[in-house]
């Protein structure tokens, strides 16, 4: 039970910070759950991610109910879920009221500008950790690219190399939704469908 109050609290603390939608919450969940408490690996969570881009529900509210089953079954799961729903719902519905008077001013113009800009940064992120996961065949190794800042030769991880489906559905998938008007669900199928289908050349 007190582990389930930790999870409720730390999708409290998520919560509060995700402006922008759930992609900003793929740092915070890599940084706690990856890096530090170790209790899924980078494999595990794309592949949670993945999941939850093609089932029912917000991407982020899907990762949360995992990760807390993955801690502590269904209480865990409901306890992240409800911490990540309650801060959204009491600050959403405080901001609607004082919305109308307060938008206008300088401090509120200013703080929507910084959470814009912060937000755009962890979504880079996010794009950088995705990118790492399905294009190529290992993590981006960005400690070894730090050496080309000292005009040394980057030093890969032995079995790092591109992968050929990857960019080949990464390139379709950004070309498809640039020039047409697919929905993001007949994309994200499709994109799937494509990776069954090359795995078995790739």
């Amino acid at each position: 039970m007190n582990h389930c109050l930790v999870l409720f609290f730390q999708f409290c603390k998520f919560s509060v910070l995700c402006f922008g939608g759930g992609y900003m919450l793929i740092p915070l969940l890599t940084a706690q759950y990856v890096d530090q408490e170790q209790v899924l690996t980078m494999s595990e969570f794309g592949n949670l991610c993945s999941v939850a881009q093609v089932t029912p529900g917000p991407v982020g509210l899907n990762t949360a109910t995992y990760v807390g089953y993955v801690n502590e079954g269904f209480f865990g799961a409901l306890a992240a879920s409800l911490g990540l729903i309650a801060p959204t719902v009491l600050i959403g519905c405080s901001a609607a009221a004082g919305i109308n008077r307060w938008k206008d001013t300088f401090l509120v113009k200013g703080m929507l500008k910084g959470t814009r800009l912060a937000a755009v940064a962890l979504i880079m992120f996010a794009v950088t950790i995705f990118f790492g996961m399905s294009v190529f065949t290992r993590t981006i190794p960005w400690e070894s690219f730090g050496a080309l800042f000292k005009f040394e030769r980057p030093v890969l991880p032995e079995g790092f190399r591109v992968s050929p489906a990857g960019v080949l559905i990464c390139g379709a998938t950004i070309v498809l939704m640039l020039k047409t008007k697919l929905p993001s669900t007949v994309l994200l199928l499709g994109a799937a469908a494509a990776g069954a289908v090359l795995s078995f050349w790739f």
